[in-house]
């Protein structure tokens, strides 16, 4: 009996519907896609709101509102560093709103993006001078 539960268990986590738990995404870049699949045909909004410091007396900013009608994917960018949170509405306002995600958006530091450019400069020039020591060579013995 308790091995006819257990497989039950796993196969109701495995074939259950979509669990409601907020998206938790980090952004290093500025950007982030959002996917809303079962909630496209009910929602045609997305509000995006800038969450308040931590210990500060600000009130949660909305930034940006968007029509979703019809889309189930939107990428977003622009966004400076902060915790921004992502919520599917309806614009006749019969539904309540959808808490979809949670983006927190930390940018590289100069010096770490100055590091990545000239690393990838450095091998840039390796490779196009083997590209063109090996075509000399090659012409030489030719």
């Amino acid at each position: 009996m308790g091995n006819t539960l257990k497989l039950v268990l796993i196969l109701l986590l495995f074939y259950g519907g979509p669990a409601s738990a907020v998206q938790q995404l980090e952004s290093s870049e500025g950007f982030f896609i959002l996917n809303f699949n079962h909630y496209s045909m009910v929602y045609d909004g997305l509000k995006i709101t800038r969450l308040p410091v931590p210990h500060s007396q600000a009130k949660p900013d909305d930034l940006q509102q968007f029509d979703i009608t019809g889309q189930r994917q939107v990428t977003l960018s622009g966004f400076g560093n902060g915790v921004y949170q992502a919520r599917l509405i309806d614009s006749l306002g019969d539904k309540t709103p959808v808490l979809i995600a949670e983006i927190h958006v930390q940018h590289r530091s100069l010096s770490q993006a100055l590091f990545l450019f000239g690393t990838g400069l450095a091998v840039f020039l390796l490779l196009a001078g083997l590209l063109l020591h090996f075509h000399y060579k090659e012409q030489n013995h030719a």
